[in-house]
């Protein structure tokens, strides 16, 4: 077939055409935000911003601001967005999203990039919330059910050793976890256990563990140590900085059983901007500096044990898990006197009981206050 002028451009006008058909498709719609909003457009570098109060107000987002660490948490139906000044990192359900321009702080105000609402959020304002009974949404939404027990250490890694007696950490946590156990069991909780035996559980599996269980709340059990032989007492670590050297200290001793791994690979945050952790974990961080509270507060009532109180450090197993988590330190096992305490089973028994307790009113006020939201 001979092909002429004419013929050479009709089939260039049909591909530029199929082309274009192509590219719109691909695209996605152009959304314009609402009338309302256009007053509070606000210039920043040539760029333009808009404030996330009004954004929330107009589109229906449910907001929860965190000032400590300057992070927001947006929530319309089944959709969840949390957002950080000063970062372009967004987490969209769960996911990474990078925007083009990061959301500012000014003069008390959180600004949001118009770009970003188009090309990310667009589809969320437009969802309508899903439809639940409002009464078994509640009680999806602010019931326990589960909770994972993470005895620590195990196998070949024995934790702290008793300076007097021997006694080894690992023995310890995971006879406490047990009675834990009964005592939450007891009181109809569903309880998983890391381990409930003698047998090495690498760092990264305990968080796994936890992630993928469907748990509401995640506690890991440790026995302290210490060069001098005098410290003693009970701890509740939540996941924050280190306040003090002794929790730095602890943190790399507890968190050294990742070269134990044997080629499990720890996924540390270097993944991730330290923004985009915060902004992963602020939520879990408020829960669980409360559960902190009303264990340490339990304990001091039950008279057990001296109570030295909340703590805060940056444990793997606290870093790596998506629910609200403590660590327990129950005791120094180096504190000879605290020693013989741990080798008795009535002990045991006593601060199983008390530790249990405080997760129990923890879980009552919970559900109570609907997530501390009505107290």
């Amino acid at each position: 077939m001979r092909l002429n002028y004419k013929n050479y451009t009709v089939i260039i006008i049909l591909v530029l055409a199929l082309s274009l058909m192509a590219g719109c498709a691909s695209q996605t719609p152009y959304f314009k935000l609402d009338n309302s909003l256009q007053n509070d457009i606000k210039n920043f570098s040539g760029f333009q911003y808009v404030p996330l109060s009004r954004l929330c107000d107009v589109y229906g987002f449910e907001c929860q601001w965190d000032s400590y660490i300057k992070t927001a948490i947006l929530r319309k139906g089944s959709h969840k967005i949390v957002i950080r000044t000063d970062s372009d990192r967004v987490l969209v359900d769960g996911s990474i999203k990078k925007a083009s321009r990061p959301v500012l702080l000014d003069t008390g105000a959180v600004y949001v990039p118009i770009s970003f609402v188009r090309e990310d959020l667009a589809q969320l304002i437009k969802s309508a919330p899903i439809e639940k009974p409002p009464v078994l949404e509640e009680v999806r939404k602010y019931s326990i059910k589960t909770i994972v027990l993470d005895p620590g250490h195990g196998g070949k890694d024995p934790g702290a050793i008793g300076r007097r007696g021997h006694l080894k950490e690992k023995d310890v946590t995971l006879r406490l976890a047990r009675k834990i156990k009964d005592v939450l069991e007891a009181s109809g909780v569903r309880v998983i256990m890391t381990r409930d035996s003698d047998v090495f559980i690498p760092l990264p599996k305990r968080a796994d563990i936890a992630n993928k269980s469907g748990a509401d709340l995640f506690v890991s059990v440790h026995i302290n140590a210490s060069r001098s032989r005098l410290m003693r007492g009970f701890e509740c670590y939540h996941l924050s900085n280190a306040t003090d050297d002794n929790a730095r200290v602890l943190e790399a001793f507890e968190d050294s059983s990742l070269r134990m791994g044997e080629g499990a690979e720890a996924e540390h945050s270097s993944q991730l901007d330290k923004a985009l952790w915060d902004m992963a974990l602020t939520e879990n961080r408020l829960e669980s500096a409360e559960l902190a509270s009303y264990v340490c507060d339990s304990v001091d009532q039950s008279f057990t044990i001296s109570n030295k109180g909340i703590k805060s450090a940056r444990f793997y197993v606290l870093k790596h898990t998506h629910i609200p988590a403590v660590l327990l330190e129950a005791g120094y096992i180096s504190n000879r006197y605290e020693e013989a305490k741990l080798k008795d089973p009535s002990f045991i028994d006593k601060l199983a009981s008390a530790i249990g307790g405080g997760i129990l009113k923890y879980k009552r006020e919970y559900e109570r206050t609907e997530g501390f939201t009505k107290k």
